[in-house]
């Protein structure tokens, strides 16, 4: 199906981290088993192309980093 389409942020601010959200840290590589386990998605949903985007972009976090991943679902 792979409706679901991941977003993310870069951070630098940790009081910025407020709620629930899924963060990655510089030196860390994003999981996407674990980001769908954490949202209660099937993992076959998410857009492979958004997922190849945010481990790219996690791969290239400075330290002092986050990024802030979230998602939408196409209607």
């Amino acid at each position: 199906m792979n409706s679901i389409t991941l977003e993310y942020t870069v951070v630098t601010n940790p009081d910025s981290f407020v709620g629930f959200k899924y963060y990655v840290k510089a030196g860390q590589a994003f999981d996407a088993d674990d980001f769908a386990y954490s949202y209660k998605l099937k993992r076959s949903d998410l857009d492979p192309d958004s997922v190849l985007a945010t481990r790219e972009a996690a791969a290239n976090l400075q330290p002092g980093e986050w990024l802030t991943v979230s998602h939408s679902i196409a209607a």
